[in-house]
Order: C-alpha cells, then structure tokens, then sequence
C-alpha cells in the first residue's frame, strides 16, 4: 500500500513538474480589454449579458494570456477565469486613492503560472501589471497599462515608466525575459515607445460576429467601435497578424487580440495585411478586381487595318469589274440594235461604295477610342501604384532615421557607460543595425 502511494505521489509530481515546464507555445494569442464602468456577474444571473458574450467570445477566441485595465478586484478576476476553464490570475493590482477609495486596477491573467509577477502604481489611476511567462524556449514579459485618458504629461509618464521597468528587467541576471509585450489602454507617447526599440501594428476594426445578438446590442457594439481601444506594443518579439477590435456590448472600448511570435524579434512581413480569424470564420472576401481592358498592340493593330484596306480594295476591284462587264454587255447589245452605247453610273455600285467607306471609317474611329480609353486607364494604374510606391518608402525612411537616431544615442551612452553596461549597449546597437539593414534591404526590393 505504502509503495503505491509513493507510486502515486512520483507521478503526480511528474505531472506537475512537467505542466510548469511545458509553459505556453512560442506563438501566443494575447486578449486585452478594458473592462472601465462594467460588471462581470455570473452567468444566469440578471445583468449577466456581458459575461455571458464575454464567455462565447474566450471559447471562440482560444486566447493564452489576458491582459484587463479597469477592473475592479482579484475576485472579478476569479469571475473571469471561471468563464474559460484553463485561465488563472496570474497578478491584479489593489491600487487605493487618497481617501481609501478603491481605483481601477490592472491584472493579467493566463493558461500557465508565471515566474514572476509583481505591480507598481504610476500616478493616481494609473499603474501596470508585469507577468513573465515561459513561452517556448524563451521567456516573455507581458505589462498590462492602464494610463491617463488624455494627459499628455501623463503619457509621457507612462512611456518613461515602462521603458525604465524595461531596463530593470534587461538587467536580470536570471529569469531576464527577452520577448516583451505591452498592452496599453489610455494615452502613450508613441515616440518615446519607439525610440526604446518598441513597435506596433495598427489594429483592425470589426464588429462582434455572434448572430444571436440583439439590434440594441449591435447597436452598443458598433457605438463601442467606434472608440479608441487598446493597443499592442512589442520589443524583440514579432507580430504574426494584424491586432483585431472586436466591440462586445456592455463594454464602452472595443478589446484587442493579436497573435505573436516571441522566437522572432521582426514582425511577420504580411502581419499588416493578415487578418485574425477565430475558429469558423472564413477570410473577407476581396474587392472585386477591375479587369484591365484588352490592349492592342500597335502591331496587330496595322495587320487588321492593312487586311481590312486590302479586302476593300478587292471588293472595289471586283465590283468594278462586274460593272464593266455588265456594261458592254449592254453595249454589245445594244451596238447590236443600231444605238450608241452609253455608259451610266450604276446606282447599286455607288451605295456599296459609301457604304464601304462610312464602315471602315466608323471602326477606324471606334479603335481609336478604345486606344484613348485604355492609355487612360493605364496612366491612372501607374499613377496609383507610385503613390503606393512612394507612401511605402516614406514609412521605410521613416524607421530607418529613427533606429540611426536611436544608434547614435546608444554610441554616446557607450562612451559615457560603465565597463558593466558596455555589452548591453553594443548588443542593443547591434539589434538596431541589424534592424536598419533589414528595412533598407526591404526598401531597396520594394523600390525595384
């Protein structure tokens, strides 16, 4: 009895130790939402309609980490957990205001126990939640923000903060994460993110696709669509689609999902034209494209016309010479009977003739507007296709100026960086240069 026991605890050790292990893929799909001035309530409950459609949506979603802003406490955590079975709380702030009064709170919560995880409060109502997970062979850092509405100082404040936790972590000796993930909802300075190496995808705007859904909820959804919602922001990891909105009634924003690969520090070269699909949805269907009219070369074009004269002539010819034959027909006959013969204009022959003629200058005339028409719509295409052209190498020169900047900076804090922090920073002007060669190989295949 004593040794199956033992049996049992052995293998149920195994399993534990090799659930942790396993940690997450290294392709993760990450869900953020701002759950601001709403309820999660047991489903079956009254007032229970946003568990309810937040629950069809984690099923159909299949999402490995959340990240929540706005959310009332660890219990509401619990609430959310219990709709998908797999997801625990990984971290949830309890921030306080200056009366006691409880504030929004942050939280991440995920389908596998984090390694660490701590919160830190920016301003009052403000803060961030870190978790950092195993996902593949490497391990990833995941900050759920909550940030001022409008403050622009307060945006400022939030982007220094993140990127000064960023170096923290960079800093561990063991457990440092390398892929990091950001979902922020609130105001952010874009630039100062992107100058500490972070990049985004804009996100995808679409409406909720449940068909049960009432006209008052699709009309709440499309209201929710229409506001800002969160957005995603990566360092050394990639995006492998482009972030998609999806408005839930209940919810004044719309949530954001996304797919990344944390293996990659690039994102995916059609993650900006890659749309996320849920299990069951079927791409969009795209635009109808406009056939290009059939354009006659000029060589084709002459053979026609040059058959075309030589068939004309030869009816001319031959009407001509069966005119001629029936006159001196006429005439023998007439010689015949004593008269003299008189050669008249044969009706018939002159209408042929015109006819002809009005024919072959009515189709000279069609092919030369159908020639008009289609070096029209030729300029128009190749003047669409520079816009583009010239739009992508705007963006291309844009990234590359400001990864030289961000070189160049690194370069004097090298000169001013202690013997300790001297490899970091080469190491980070490497990881900008690989970046600057990569756009500018990407800008030089795109201009050919």
């Amino acid at each position: 009895m004593i040794t199956k026991y033992l049996s049992l605890a052995v293998l149920f050790g195994a399993l534990a130790l090799t659930g942790r292990s396993a940690g997450l893929p290294e392709k993760v799909r990450v869900l953020t939402l701002d759950l601001e001035s709403a309820r999660i309530e047991t489903p079956g409950v009254p007032g229970s309609e946003l568990s309810q459609e937040l629950r069809r949506f984690l099923e159909m979603a299949d999402v490995d980490l959340i990240c929540l802003q706005g959310v009332t406490d660890w219990e509401t955590c619990e609430k959310i957990c219990k709709l998908k079975p797999g997801l625990r709380v990984l971290t949830c702030s309890a921030f306080t205001g200056k009366i006691g009064d409880p504030l929004p709170q942050v939280a991440i919560l995920g389908r596998d126990r984090a390694v660490l995880s701590w919160v830190d409060e920016i301003s009052e109502g403000s803060g961030f939640a870190l978790a950092i997970v195993q996902a593949g062979s490497r391990k990833l850092a995941v900050f759920s923000v909550q940030s001022g509405k409008t403050s622009t100082p307060g945006a400022q404040e939030t982007a220094d903060r993140i990127l000064a936790e960023v170096k923290k972590l960079q800093n561990f000796p063991q457990n440092r994460p390398e892929p990091m993930l950001v979902a922020i909802a609130g105001a952010v300075k874009p630039s100062t993110l992107n100058d500490g190496g972070f990049q985004t995808v804009p996100t995808e705007q679409r409406a909720t696709s449940d068909r049960r859904a009432t006209s008052d909820q699709r009309a709440a959804a499309d209201q929710g669509a229409a506001a800002k919602g969160p957005e995603f922001w990566v360092l050394n990891g990639g995006f492998l689609t482009r972030p998609r909105n999806v408005a839930l009634p209940g919810l004044r924003a719309p949530l954001a999902i996304s797919d990344f690969d944390t293996s990659s520090p690039f994102s995916s070269k059609f993650a900006y034209h890659t749309p996320l699909l849920f299990a069951g949805e079927s791409p969009a269907p795209p635009p109808a494209a406009v056939q290009p009219a059939a354009i006659v070369s000029p060589q084709l074009l002459g053979v026609v016309l040059a058959v075309v004269f030589i068939l004309v002539i030869a009816a001319l010819f031959i009407i001509k010479r069966r005119t001629q034959t029936m006159a001196l027909q006429l005439a023998s006959m007439e010689v015949g009977n004593g008269s003299v013969p008189q050669l008249v204009n044969d009706p018939v022959r002159l209408n042929l003739i015109a006819w002809f003629k009005s024919l072959f200058v009515q189709r000279l005339l069609s092919q030369r507007q159908q020639l008009l028409s289609n070096e029209d719509e030729a300029t128009r295409r190749t003047l669409a296709i520079e816009e583009k052209l010239s739009t992508l190498q705007t963006n291309l020169q844009a990234r590359i100026s400001a990864y030289e900047t961000r070189i160049e900076r690194l370069e004097l804090e090298l000169t001013a960086a202690t013997f300790e922090n001297r490899d970091l920073i080469r190491s980070q002007i490497e990881l900008l240069k690989e970046k600057v060669a990569k756009a500018r190989e990407e800008q030089t295949v795109r201009r050919n």
